[in-house]
């Protein structure tokens, strides 16, 4: 005979079972880490209806069953629990394609967009996602549910390129003029630093160092002073003539 929890795995239904059955089934399949729902419509299916994941009650079910219930069906057809499964199902496909598809839009495409074009995108991007209720995918043969561990390490690798891409940036923009080239709205950007740098050089093939115009400012103040002493002397020459 097998155990009672490999009983319970492999089995495709259960016929006759009472309440407190009922009850233990559904336990023993979420400790096997399973999504468990049920339908009910009486006062005791109660206690699994309020265990179970996703409790649905019936149309015609009592005011207990209801009130535990995650569901309630107000018509006596329990084929649309197969639509609602496989609706949701649809649902949080598109929204893990949606999550991928921008993680490695991100991550690849290079965006260079104007201000004017960051404007844009943020008024528009509401009406963008309004088409992912379009999106054609095709529901999983197996429940879903949100893998943590999936979302914790690729939230850890996000934050990391994010973070290092902005320490490079940083350093970029402190130590280089790349940002100032690079996002420069002048189409003759460093056109006077280069027409400078031509004016010097010119200067110094033809002998007129203004390396150091300290310099040079000194060699003017020598020669009005020796001028000025000059004249001086010359007055003097002649006053001591006339006298």
């Amino acid at each position: 005979t097998l155990p009672i929890n490999d009983l319970i795995e492999m089995a495709d239904g259960f016929a006759g079972v009472f309440p407190e059955h009922k009850y233990e089934i559904v336990k023993r399949l979420q400790d096997r880490k399973h999504i468990c729902g049920m339908t009910g419509d009486g006062f005791n299916d109660v206690p699994t209806l309020k265990k179970v994941d996703i409790g649905i009650a019936v149309a015609d079910a009592t005011d207990a069953a209801r009130s535990a219930s995650d569901i309630v069906l107000t018509e006596p057809v329990l084929s649309v629990i197969i639509s609602v499964v496989l609706t949701s199902r649809a649902i949080f496909q598109r929204k893990k394609n949606y999550t991928l598809g921008f993680m490695l839009i991100a991550l690849i495409w290079r965006f260079d967009f104007s201000p004017l074009m960051v404007l844009v995108v943020a008024v528009l991007n509401d009406g963008t996602i309004m088409t992912i209720s379009k999106d054609r995918v095709k529901p999983s043969q197996m429940p879903d549910s949100w893998k943590l561990k999936e979302i914790f390490a690729t939230g850890n690798v996000l934050g990391t390129y994010l973070a290092l891409t902005t320490v490079i940036f940083l350093k970029i923009v402190q130590d280089t003029d790349w940002f100032l080239v690079a996002f420069s709205t002048s189409k003759a950007y460093g056109r006077e630093g280069r027409e400078a740098e031509w004016a010097r050089s010119q200067r110094s093939m033809s002998g007129l160092n203004t390396a150091n115009p300290k310099s040079m400012i000194e060699k003017a103040m020598e020669r009005a002073s020796y001028t000025e002493l000059s004249e001086i002397t010359e007055q003097a020459k002649r006053r001591a003539e006339i006298a």
